[in-house]
């Protein structure tokens, strides 16, 4: 099949995708063998455009990171996603959700910074992540028959790193170019591909237009109506996870990041500048405590304004990269007073 094949074939069958993501895939575990698998890299691979995906998501780190953090928020509204959380226990506690969202910034910077071959930190970092998915939907399966990580729930979490990137990059700070962006939705079909996602699921095509229609799908359906009325279960688990993560980021804050996330999910409500048209509901953010209001107008101005100029997105970028590798790696300060020296340093283990 040719790639211009490929491209007729993937329009021909999208209308069927939601149905088939909801259905057939609901019922499929991501792999069904702890030892049943292997990690290559797929038929369809592009170094150079997996290349221009790293290139565009470093350029962009600090909408990025801000993007994969909303996402993040979002998945957790899927009950099925967060019946599975709930149950390893990994993240639950503001100082269990430190580590393991650390700890999943970490693996996702090997994946932009190194080369995906066998071999490398970002290869083993894979493999690391796909025996733990496999691991803990067994474990979940064993004890409720009901839980499973199957592939509509990676698809999902899929959606959590790249939706938000593609379909709100205005409101992000990310300076598109539309060899970036291919780029990047090519990195994560590649990443999907590899951690055990099937072709027919995963949300990147290779065609930027097919992905495109598939991630409208996913959130129209499946992460607006969540996002929408959560669960007492969401609602905890997201405070944990802000609360851990602020030792990172002290301009985290838990009213402001689920406005963000909710608004580039476009929910109503979720306006923010007098420039915007209104959908006749009340504004949100009106009603938080005036703490909340700064972090959220902070976040907008660096978001929507800051990062669209060269120099500024320059010191953010580095401002992230500084406190990750840096901080995080030598002297993790935040987190050692609220957690303790051994639970502050939080490290891959291949």
């Amino acid at each position: 099949m040719t790639a211009r094949d490929e491209q007729i074939n993937e329009k021909d069958t999208e209308s069927g995708y939601l149905e088939n993501l909801l259905n057939d895939a609901a019922t499929i575990p991501i792999d069904a063998d702890v030892d049943g698998y292997t990690i290559e890299q797929p038929p369809w691979y592009d170094a150079a455009k997996f290349k221009r995906g790293q290139q565009f998501a470093l350029s962009n780190r600090a909408g990025i990171v801000t993007a994969a953090l909303c996402g993040l928020i979002a998945v957790l509204a899927i009950p099925s996603i967060l019946d599975v959380l709930n149950f390893t226990k990994r993240s639950s506690t503001p100082r269990t959700a430190y580590k393991r969202y650390i700890l999943t910034i970490l693996h996702t910077l090997n994946w932009y910074k190194e080369d995906m071959r066998p071999g490398t930190k970002a290869w083993k970092s894979l493999a690391y992540v796909r025996r733990i998915h496999v691991t803990s939907g067994k474990q979940a399966h064993a004890a409720n028959a009901k839980m499973l990580v199957s592939q509509k729930d990676v698809a999902i979490t899929q959606f959590g790193f790249v939706g938000y990137v593609v379909l709100g990059y205005q409101k992000l700070g990310i300076q598109y170019d539309e060899e970036g962006m291919e780029g990047f939705v090519h990195f994560w079909r590649t990443i999907g591909y590899m951690l055990g996602l099937e072709d027919r699921f995963n949300l990147c095509t290779a065609d930027m237009d097919s992905s495109r229609r598939r991630l409208v799908l996913v959130n129209d359906q499946i992460i607006r109506p969540s996002l929408q009325f959560p669960s007492d279960d969401f609602v905890r688990m997201t405070n944990a996870m802000i609360d851990g993560l602020w030792c990172l980021s002290t301009m985290l804050d838990y009213h402001a990041f689920m406005f963000l996330t909710r608004r580039l999910s476009n929910l109503p409500g979720h306006y923010y500048w007098d420039t915007e048209p209104r959908d006749g509901a009340q504004p949100i953010f009106k009603e938080f405590n005036w703490y909340s209001r700064v972090m959220l107008y902070f976040l907008m101005v660096v978001h929507e304004v800051l990062l669209n100029i060269t120099v500024f997105r320059w010191y953010f970028n580095w401002q992230f990269k500084f406190n990750t590798e840096v901080v995080n790696e030598y002297f993790p300060w935040l987190a050692i007073i609220k957690f303790g020296v051994k639970d502050a340093y939080v490290r891959i283990v291949y």
